[in-house]
């Protein structure tokens, strides 16, 4: 509403109440956001942002697909000779016009047991994320990251998965605590504590880092996997 006589009703005034007893043009009626307040007879407006905070919310319950290993995975190979510091990337974009909403996400270090000598970290970035010359930070500290080691590479996949207690018991002398391997979920108090909301053009970018010698003895392969669902866009 652009009434000039009262220049709250202008976009950058929302949330300011009209003049007690002012009513809209009927011309304009359709325009209102806001409701009118009995107890002391003024019309209180919304901001704006009211409705495009549930707007938000009402956009991950409309799922339209699922994101999973068929257009939520991204997978690279480390070749033989790569350095120590040197880096080994690949992305998963999100398609114009699509809006995902993701929970679980997975590194995986493929099994090479011709691998003799070379260590991996791995890690990934969230392009919505902050930047430093224009590379975005990595989602996982330094305590939190994946390292592979030769040993472990050779002997099996590695995955970042996190260790969470199960239970507990009692073995006569001490008490021995019992934990469970799961995948990892954005939504968990320690990670974002809610699902990962992006739109199209976003990216994730895995990266895998060599450490300590060069690759040598066979390449290695690293995946990347997230899931979660496609919601409806409602909010630019």
């Amino acid at each position: 509403m652009t009434n000039k006589l009262y220049p709250q009703q202008l976009p950058s005034y929302s949330g300011t109440r009209p003049p007690k007893g002012w009513v809209p043009p009927l011309d304009q009626w359709l325009s209102l956001l806001g409701v009118f307040d009995n107890e002391n007879g003024y019309w209180v407006g919304f901001p704006l942002q009211t409705l495009t905070e549930q707007l938000v919310l009402a956009e991950k319950q409309h799922a339209l697909d699922r994101i999973d290993s068929r257009n939520g995975q991204v997978s690279i190979t480390v070749p033989i000779g790569t350095a120590v510091g040197a880096q080994v990337t690949g992305e998963i974009e999100v398609p114009e016009d699509e809006i995902w909403f993701l929970r679980n996400h997975e590194i995986r270090v493929h099994q090479q047991a011709a691998l003799t000598a070379g260590d991996l970290i791995c890690n990934f970035r969230v392009s919505r994320f902050p930047t430093t010359d224009d590379v975005a930070r990595l989602f996982y500290n330094t305590v939190d990251r994946i390292v592979a080691t030769q040993a472990l590479i050779a002997g099996g996949d590695v995955f970042d998965h996190d260790l969470v207690l199960a239970g507990a018991y009692w073995d006569g002398s001490a008490e021995v605590k019992v934990y469970r391997d799961v995948i990892r979920d954005f939504a968990d108090p320690d990670e974002l504590g809610n699902a990962l909301r992006l739109i199209g053009g976003d990216k994730l970018t895995l990266v895998a880092t060599g450490e300590t010698v060069a690759i040598a003895g066979g390449a290695v392969t690293v995946d990347l996997t997230v899931w979660g669902l496609r919601g409806k866009r409602l909010v630019e």
